[in-house]
């Protein structure tokens, strides 16, 4: 069994990833808020400062948000002050343990966005496993594999050169693995290619349990 991963803040978490990258995120945070049907409960795992979260809010019946760094569920929480947002909540912890006494389904829709590529990798598939235990179905967003030479490809791969040599090291280890594709199968999982992104550098995958 894997062991829980330690709640722990980058460099970058809360107001400068706030500053840099949600407004970055906002077209592809807008797919994935029209995914969302109206009164749907929804998990956002690695929610990261919430910008999601409260996107996703505006359509659904109740958004839980979970991250593992403390910086960004202060900045989310600090946020979530601001407005009447009774039917938002986020968890700080790791999403493959922190939902457990939830039962089977609770969620309509589960969505992981731009974070499987950053997780180690003896983490990867419990945490699918477990999204896909939670939810209905799983929205996963992530990096292509491979990761197409062209503009934006060569900006997302001094993204994650930027953001450390750790993080760098995991996101080469996911195109190893072949991606969310190659890591739903190793996890057993079904996994539908819904569409690409951003000019082909990022896919959009629907998964559930096979069965």
């Amino acid at each position: 069994m894997n062991e829980e991963r330690t709640p722990r803040s980058r460099f970058y978490d809360g107001r400068l990833y706030a500053w840099v990258m949600d407004s970055f995120l906002a077209g592809l945070h807008g797919y994935i808020s029209n995914q969302v049907n109206p009164g749907e409960k929804v998990l956002d795992a690695g929610c990261g400062t919430g910008a999601l979260v409260f996107r996703i809010a505006e359509k659904a019946k109740m958004v839980v948000g979970v991250d593992l760094s403390p910086e960004m569920v202060k900045y989310a929480n600090c946020q979530l002050s601001k407005g009447k947002f009774e039917h938002l909540s986020f968890v700080l912890g790791d999403v493959s343990r922190a939902l457990a006494d939830h039962h089977d389904g609770f969620f309509d829709l589960a969505t992981l966005v731009l974070a499987l590529h950053e997780m180690p990798p003896e983490t990867r598939t419990s945490i699918l496993q477990e999204l896909s235990r939670l939810a209905k179905r799983v929205l996963c967003v992530d990096f292509r594999s491979p990761m197409p030479w062209n503009v934006p490809g060569v900006r997302n791969r001094f993204f994650e050169l930027s953001a450390g040599a750790e993080h760098f090291k995991m996101y080469r280890d996911f195109q190893r693995c072949e991606g969310t594709p190659g890591i739903a199968n190793i996890a057993g999982l079904a996994c539908e290619h819904v569409r690409h992104l951003d000019a082909g550098t990022v896919d959009v995958y629907l998964i559930r349990r096979k069965g």
